[in-house]
C-alpha cells in the first residue's frame, strides 16, 4: 500500500506540475483547469479507495457562478437558512462543509484530502479569502426526519472567471470530492460561458449532476427549463462533439421571504422536488460511491491520453532543436569532406603499393633475373619519371585535419546559438537554450568534443593501418596466389622478349632496343593492376573516415547538443519524465481501485 501511496502522491504531483507549466504558456492554459481537476480526483477519490474508505458519507457539492444563488439551495438541501445567503456576488470564498444534525459522521483524514486547503477550528464569514474549509453541523429540527442524513453539503466558491484568484482552487477541489453536483445557475445569467463550461468540465469528469436554475418568475419556470437543455447542454454537446448523459433540470422560482427562511416548511414543494433527484442519484452509497470511483478512473484514464496534446508544442520545437543539430551535423561532415578529404592522398597506401610491386619480384633464389628485368627497364624508368616530375605541379598539400575539425565545430556552434537568440523570445525552449550559451554552453561542449575527437584519431590510425595491411597481408598469406603472379609476371616479361625477337629475326643492333620497352610494357601492366587495386583500397579508406567521423565524433556530439534541453532538471526533462509516468501511474492505480462495472449504476 505504502508503494501505491507513493505512485499516487507522485502522480497529483505530476498533475499540478503540468498545471502550472500550462499556466506559463497561453496557449496551453485552457488545459490548466482539466489538469487540476485530474490532480483532485486523484487525491480525494483514488486517494479514499486506496485507504478503503467507506462509502458513508457522500459528498454533496452546490456549485455555480456569482449571484447565482448557491448558498440559498445549499439552505433547501439542509432544510434550514443555515447558509450566509448573500446578495453580493462573490461573497462566498471558501467552501463550507454542511453535516448533519444528528449521528456520529466519519471524516475523511486520508492523505490529500481536499489538498491544500486547510480545515478552520472555528467559525468563519463565508468571505473569508483563504485556502481553508469550515466544517458546521446543521441545527436539530424538533421531530423532523432528514433524507439527507448520509450526506455531506458543500456550500462552495462562485465561479465568475477561471482566473477568480485564489478561490477557484478551492471550488476543484470539492467538486473533484463530490458525489453529486448541484449546478445552479440565475434566470440572468444561466449562459455565462465560464460556468457553463466548468458544467460541460464535471458532466465529462463523470459526476452526477443537477442543474437548478433559480430567481425566475413561477410561470417562466418550464420554458426556462427547456431553454436550458436545448441552448446550454445540447449546445454543449455538439460544440465539443461528446454525448451528454441525462441530466435533471429543475427550478426554484423567485422566493418569498418566508420560503427562503423555511426551506422545509414553506419551500417545501421545490425542496422535496430537489431531494428527490438527489436520491434518485445515489440509489444507494455503495453504488453511488462506486460511480463516482470509477467515473474518476476513467477521467484520469482519457487525461492521459490526451497529455501529448497539453506537450505537443514544447515537443515541436524541441523536434526543432534536434533537427537544427542535426542540420549542423550535416554542414560539419561536408566541411570536413571539402576541405580535408579531398585533398588528403593518403601517403599510407602509395607505400602499400610499393610494397606489392615489391612482393611480385622473385624470391632470393631467383632475385638475380629480377635484377636483369629491372636493369632492362630502367631506361623507361628514369624517362618516365622525368615526365612526371616535368608536367607536374607542386602538390598543394590539405589544411590540417586538426585545424579542419575545430573551424567546423565553431561554426556548428556558431549556427546553433544564432538559432537560439532568434528563437529564445518566442518559445521557453528556445529561451533556455539561449541562456545556456550565455552561461557557456559552447565550452561545456567543447568538452565531448575534445574527447571525441581524440577518439576519432586512435580509430581512424588503426583503420587506416589495417586498410594498409590488409593488401599485403592477404596477398602474404596465400602463397599459391603469389606464387602464380609471380610466374605470370615473369612468364609475360620472357614472352614479351621472345615476341620481340620473333618477329625482328634475324635482329639488327637497333631491333634490340624493343626488348626494354617490351618488358617495361608487360611490368606497366601490372602496375596498373596494382594501382587500382591500391587506388580502390585507398577511395574505401576515404568512405571508411567519413563513416568514423559520424560513428566517433559527429554522432556523439550530436546526440550531446540534442540531449542538453533535456539536462540539468530542465523543463522540457521533467516534461518527459512526467509523459511518461503519468500513464504508468494511472494504469496501476486504477487496477487497484476500479470497481467492476454495476449494471443498474445510474
Amino acid at each position: 500500500m505504502n508503494t501505491h501511496r507513493e505512485k499516487l502522491t507522485q502522480l497529483t504531483d505530476d498533475f499540478d506540475w503540468l498545471e502550472e507549466h500550462c499556466r506559463r504558456e497561453p496557449e496551453l492554459a485552457r488545459h490548466a483547469e482539466h489538469l487540476h481537476l485530474a490532480a483532485a480526483l486523484a487525491r480525494n477519490i483514488i486517494g479514499g479507495a486506496l485507504e478503503q474508505q467507506p462509502p458513508r458519507p457522500l459528498h454533496l457539492a452546490v456549485v455555480g457562478g456569482a449571484g447565482a444563488g448557491k448558498s440559498t439551495v445549499a439552505n433547501f438541501l439542509a432544510g434550514t437558512p443555515i447558509a450566509d445567503a448573500n446578495p453580493q456576488a462573490g461573497y462566498t470564498r471558501h467552501p463550507t462543509a454542511y453535516l448533519p444534525a444528528t449521528g456520529a459522521m466519519p471524516w475523511p483524514s486520508y492523505l490529500g484530502f481536499l489538498g491544500n486547503l486547510r480545515k478552520l477550528t472555528d467559525t468563519q464569514p463565508a468571505s473569508l479569502d483563504e485556502d481553508v474549509y469550515q466544517v458546521q453541523r446543521i441545527p436539530a429540527r424538533d421531530g423532523a426526519s432528514e433524507p439527507l442524513q448520509d450526506y455531506i453539503i458543500w456550500d462552495c466558491p462562485d465561479m465568475t472567471t477561471w482566473a477568480s484568484s485564489g478561490y477557484i482552487s478551492r471550488l476543484m477541489e470539492v467538486s473533484a470530492l463530490a458525489d453529486v453536483i448541484v449546478f445552479v445557475a440565475s434566470d440572468e445569467r444561466y449562459n455565462d460561458e465560464v460556468p457553463t463550461q466548468y458544467l460541460q468540465m464535471l458532466i465529462e469528469a463523470g459526476k452526477a449532476v443537477i442543474v437548478c436554475i433559480t430567481k425566475m418568475r413561477e410561470a417562466d419556470a418550464t420554458p426556462m427549463i427547456e431553454h436550458f437543455r436545448k441552448e446550454v447542454l445540447a449546445k454543449r454537446a455538439n460544440e465539443n462533439q461528446s454525448a451528454i448523459p441525462p441530466i435533471p433540470v429543475l427550478a426554484i422560482p423567485s422566493l418569498t421571504k418566508e420560503e427562503r427562511a423555511d426551506p422545509a416548511g414553506a419551500g417545501a414543494r421545490y425542496r422535496i422536488a430537489l431531494i428527490n433527484h438527489v436520491l434518485a442519484l445515489c440509489p444507494t452509497l455503495d453504488e453511488a460511491r462506486d460511480r463516482t470511483v470509477r467515473n474518476a478512473v476513467q477521467y484520469l484514464e482519457k487525461a492521459s491520453e490526451s497529455l501529448l496534446s497539453i506537450a505537443s508544442n514544447d515537443l515541436a520545437e524541441l523536434d526543432h532543436w534536434k533537427a537544427t543539430v542535426k542540420a549542423g551535423r550535416t554542414q560539419f561532415e561536408e566541411r570536413y569532406r571539402r576541405e580535408y578529404l579531398a585533398g588528403e592522398p593518403f601517403k599510407r597506401f602509395d607505400r602499400t603499393r610499393e610494397q606489392l610491386l615489391g612482393m611480385l619480384e622473385l624470391p632470393a633464389g631467383l632475385r638475380y633475373l629480377s635484377a636483369a628485368f629491372a636493369l632492362l627497364r630502367a631506361p623507361y624508368s628514369y624517362f618516365r619519371e622525368f615526365l612526371i616530375k616535368l608536367a607536374g605541379t607542386s602538390e598543394v598539400p590539405p589544411l590540417p585535419e586538426q585545424a579542419v575539425l575545430r573551424t567546423g565545430f565553431d561554426a556548428w556552434i556558431d549556427t546553433l546559438r544564432a538559432e537560439a537568440l532568434k528563437r529564445g523570445t518566442g518559445h521557453p525552449v528556445w529561451k533556455q537554450i539561449a541562456n545556456s550559451f550565455e552561461a557557456g554552453l559552447k565550452n561545456q561542449a567543447l568538452v565531448p568534443f575534445e574527447a571525441a575527437v581524440r577518439q576519432f584519431e586512435l580509430k581512424e590510425g588503426d583503420e587506416l593501418e589495417q586498410a594498409g595491411r590488409s593488401l599485403t597481408d592477404r596477398l602474404a598469406q596465400q602463397p599459391i596466389i603469389l606464387g602464380g603472379v609471380r610466374f605470370a609476371k615473369v612468364s609475360f616479361d620472357v614472352l614479351a622478349i621472345a615476341l620481340v625477337l620473333w618477329l625482328t629475326w634475324l635482329p639488327s643492333w637497333y631491333h634490340l632496343l624493343l626488348i626494354p620497352l617490351a618488358v617495361s610494357f608487360t611490368h606497366q601492366i601490372f602496375e596498373w593492376i596494382v594501382r587500382g587495386t591500391v587506388e580502390a583500397a585507398r577511395f574505401s579508406a576515404r568512405n571508411k573516415r567519413e563513416s568514423l567521423l559520424g560513428a566517433h565524433l559527429t554522432g556523439p556530439v550530436s546526440e550531446w547538443l540534442q540531449a542538453k534541453p533535456l539536462s540539468e532538471g530542465s523543463s522540457i526533462e521533467r516534461l518527459q519524465s512526467v509523459l511518461r509516468r503519468v500513464p504508468e501511474n494511472i494504469r496501476e492505480l486504477a487496477v487497484i481501485v476500479k470497481p467492476h462495472p454495476a449494471t443498474n449504476a445510474p
